[in-house]
C-alpha cells in the first residue's frame, strides 16, 4: 500500500496539495506522403502535446506500427500513398491490434465512398485541406470514440 505524498509547503507557510501524477502524452502515428502536409500535421499535433511518429508512406508506417503496436494511441493516415495505401496500412495495423483507432485523411472531394480507394462507411475521414482546429477536433473525436 502506498502512502500519498505529503502537502508541499510554500514560502509563506501555506500548504499546497501535491500535484496529480501527469498523464502520459498520447502517441500518434502519422502516415502521409506529402512532406508539407506531414510537417503541418506533426507541428500542430506536437504543439497540442501529442507525441508524433511520422512516416512518408504506408509501408514504413506499417513497419513502425509492427515494431511496437501498443505504443500508438491513434493512427492518422492518408488514403492514397505510395508502397501501401492507407487502407492497406490500417488493415495491417488492425491485424496486429484490432482496437487501434484509425483516422483517415484524403484530398479527394466527396468523402469516404469515392474511388480510387473507398473507405468502409464507419471510418472517420478528415478531408484535405483542413485547418489546425479541424485536425485537432478530428483527432480528439477519434480518440474519444476509441475509449
Amino acid at each position: 500500500m502506498s502512502v500519498p505524498p505529503a502537502p508541499l509547503s510554500t514560502t509563506d507557510g501555506r500548504t499546497n496539495p501535491p500535484c496529480a501524477p501527469a498523464q502520459r502524452p498520447r502517441t500518434l502515428l502519422v502516415a502521409e506522403d506529402d512532406d508539407a502536409v506531414r510537417s503541418f500535421v506533426t507541428a500542430v499535433l506536437e504543439t497540442a502535446g501529442f507525441v508524433v511518429v511520422s512516416a512518408p508512406d504506408g509501408l514504413t508506417a506499417g513497419d513502425l506500427f509492427a515494431a511496437d503496436p501498443a505504443r500508438f494511441d491513434l493512427v492518422l493516415t492518408d488514403v492514397i500513398m505510395p508502397y501501401a495505401l492507407g487502407t492497406e496500412f490500417a488493415l495491417r495495423a488492425r491485424a496486429l491490434r484490432a482496437d487501434v483507432p484509425v483516422l483517415f485523411m484524403s484530398a479527394f472531394p466527396g468523402g469516404a465512398g469515392i474511388a480510387p480507394e473507398p473507405l468502409p462507411p464507419d471510418e472517420p475521414l478528415l478531408e484535405k485541406p483542413f485547418s489546425a482546429a479541424a485536425l485537432l477536433a478530428a483527432v480528439h473525436g477519434a480518440l474519444a470514440h476509441a475509449v
